[in-house]
């Protein structure tokens, strides 16, 4: 389980990582290895934009954000914000928003909030909310690089993609590139595991590039955009250092389109 705290003030982040800590942890003791047992990371994040250039890498389970605000910056990322962001790019995460006012409860509702805990956070409250988030948590499949297909219906299709026969199901938004290797296509992840498949590249291709961070770069070569972190000699450089080719021919069109995707990009979380 991976959560992120999204808290400006030092001493109240830390309290709330302190606690996560504590529970999670303490759920785990006395839990059977490998079946009960809930591996915890949480992560914790100053400020909004912090947070969401690790977000773009990997995903969260539940996101414990504080509706951030500052009055001489009217237009500053808030809570809110954050929470839109996630649910426009189709994360379900589970959302608890951490809040000195009972008003702030309303607005959560347009981003299915999970749950909200008042400033100053008291143990036993988050405690109850946490066990709520949990059980929230496990009515609903974990979201993972690779799932056995499932019957029609039980996966969403505005982030998972199949391939093969049979089916493989698939995140589309932890694949970080994907190759053509003979009849098979390797898929990479954002934590740099990788499968292989029986399936038709131009099948993949097709199917992926409809997504606009999904782009072409050679025969047989395929990136997502978001887990590019540069260009260099006719390469993109992904995130983790390897380096994929892009056609001499079409260097100049697949830099525009990464450069065009990476602003609109910019502009949609600003």
């Amino acid at each position: 389980m991976r959560i992120a705290i999204v808290e400006d003030h030092p001493a109240e982040r830390e309290l709330i990582a302190t606690m996560c800590a504590e529970y999670f942890n303490g759920r785990n003791v006395g839990a059977t290895a490998g079946r009960n047992a809930m591996q915890t990371v949480c992560d914790v994040f100053p400020d909004a934009k912090s947070f969401i250039e690790s977000w773009k890498n990997s995903r969260y389970d539940l996101l414990l954000d504080c509706y951030l605000s500052d009055e001489n910056l009217p237009h500053a990322t808030t809570g809110l914000d954050i929470a839109r962001l996630l649910r426009n790019q189709n994360d379900d995460c589970a959302i608890v928003f951490i809040t000195s006012s009972t008003d702030f409860a309303v607005l959560g509702y347009e981003v299915q909030a999970s749950g909200y805990l008042l400033k100053p956070v008291n143990r036993k409250t988050f405690e109850a909310t946490m066990e709520r988030v949990e059980e929230q948590l496990k009515a609903k499949p974990p979201v993972t690089h690779l799932a056995k297909a499932q019957s029609p219906g039980t996966v969403d299709s505005s982030w998972h993609v199949a391939f093969g026969n049979p089916a493989v199901t698939m995140d589309r938004r932890l694949i970080a590139y994907a190759l053509s290797n003979a009849h098979y296509v390797e898929f990479t992840f954002a934590d740099g595991t990788q499968t292989k498949i029986r399936t038709n590249f131009s099948d993949v291709d097709q199917r992926l590039t409809v997504f606009d961070n999904f782009y072409r770069t050679a025969r047989g070569v395929l990136v997502n955009f978001d887990y590019v972190s540069g260009i260099t000699n006719a390469q993109f450089v992904m995130k983790g250092g390897k380096r994929i080719p892009i056609t001499k021919t079409a260097v100049t069109t697949t830099c525009r389109a990464y450069a065009e995707y990476t602003f609109t990009r910019m502009r949609t979380e600003d």
